[in-house]
């Protein structure tokens, strides 16, 4: 629940002398102290341990900032440098739109369509959100009664008092959360928080898997940037970088792939260095598993399509399963997990934007489709009813060919 007026009325009570629970005073005063920034600049540091990963990854961000309560996208105007493994980007949002800029090139979004694409985007983009977005931060949208006063800490040369959130266990779609906790170290002197971490560790399919995201500010000025001149897409122009317009690709009608519609044409390479291609297909079925490493259902659906490609691959005649993957990278972890699920089928890393072609909203997403690129069968999530729904239509498909007695 959002601490609204119960939780300001707690607060006057307490700077009153009537406070039940001393502990809680720096996190009333911090909450504050917080909604009352509308403008500054900081440099933070931020680092971070996905859950299909080993590593942890290192960035740092210098931003300048302005909250803006009208904007709908991020909700404040800013400036931002961000430096990942020595690698530099820049990011700039002002009323001219937003600019991303990597590698002395840069990408617009100003017109309608982009600035929508944008709101789904807008996660990909590193801050602090406590002092630029107070409302949608992890701060605001707590339980009181779940947060505890650890102790005081010296984070650097300020002394915080540090608070721990643990959120009620809860599980969705099947997975099972074993460990959850949000921390907040709160700088004595000025209530601002000055260091944030989220943890959570789950059993994704009889996986163990975690995730650590840590962010500190280094140095910080507050309500001192009235007058900034946020930077422009002319400001760009004006340093030598090319700035191409964002558009949204034209992938035709809106509507999804139905049953009976002639499927896109593709090509790509396996992880097996086999060249898959729908001119050279020789299967009779071609079955295309959208999916991700760290989603539950699509995890669910892998001995499924481990049993159905084994059993009527019928050399090489039958069906083709291939597992399609447009989010995660290419390395280690990938062979990993083809090892730990003991996959059999090809699988691709998608080069190019497969899944806009085939116009894919949710993972994991089947599309079964016969010689002549003809979709038969799409379904999208895992229900128990899978295997059998799929065998059917194989089976019913294979013997019309004569591939399948």
């Amino acid at each position: 629940m959002r601490i609204y007026l119960s939780a300001l009325l707690a607060l006057g009570c307490y700077l009153n002398g009537y406070s039940q629970n001393a502990d809680l005073n720096v996190w009333y005063k911090s909450i504050i102290a917080c909604k009352q920034i509308e403008s500054g600049s900081y440099k933070m540091t931020y680092k971070t341990k996905y859950l299909m990963s080993q590593d942890t990854v290192f960035k740092s961000l210098d931003c300048v900032f302005k909250r803006d309560s009208l904007d709908t996208i991020f909700g404040f105007y800013f400036d931002a440098d961000r430096i990942i493994k020595n690698n530099q980007d820049s990011y700039s949002y002002s009323n001219q739109g937003f600019v991303s800029v990597l590698n002395d090139e840069a990408k617009l979004f100003q017109n309608k369509g982009s600035m929508s694409e944008l709101l789904s985007i807008q996660h990909n983009y590193d801050f602090f959100n406590l002092l630029s977005n107070f409302e949608d931060s992890e701060m605001s949208d707590l339980d009181i009664h779940l947060i505890r006063f650890i102790g005081d800490e010296m984070i650097g040369m300020n002394k915080t008092a540090h608070y721990q959130y643990t959120p009620l266990k809860d599980s969705s779609d099947g997975v099972q959360i074993l460990k959850s906790e949000v921390n907040f170290w709160i700088n004595k002197q000025d209530y601002i928080p000055i260091q944030y971490s989220v943890y959570y560790q789950v059993d994704l399919s009889g996986d163990t898997l975690d995730q650590y995201d840590e962010y500190t500010l280094v140095s910080y000025k507050l309500n001192n940037q009235a007058g900034h001149s946020f930077r422009t897409p002319d400001f760009f122009v004006k340093k030598g970088i090319h700035i191409k317009e964002y558009r949204l690709e034209n992938t035709g009608s809106d509507e999804k792939l139905v049953v009976g519609m002639k499927i896109p044409e593709w090509n790509f390479e396996t992880n097996k260095k086999t060249k898959l291609s729908s001119a050279n297909n020789t299967y009779e079925l071609v079955l295309f598993d959208f999916y991700y490493q760290s989603c539950f259902p699509c995890l669910k659906a892998i001995p499924t399509l481990n049993k159905l490609s084994k059993k009527y691959d019928l050399k090489g005649k039958g069906l083709l399963v291939v597992g399609i993957n447009n989010i995660d990278p290419v390395d280690d972890r990938f062979y990993e997990f083809i090892k730990r699920k003991q996959i059999s089928y090809p699988l691709v890393i998608s080069p190019n934007n497969l899944n806009k072609e085939f116009k894919v909203l949710g993972y994991p997403t089947l599309f079964l489709m016969n010689r002549n690129g003809k979709l038969i069968y799409s379904s999208e999530g895992y229900s128990e009813q899978l295997e059998a729904e799929l065998e059917k239509i194989i089976i019913e498909e294979l013997q019309k060919t004569g591939v399948m007695k």
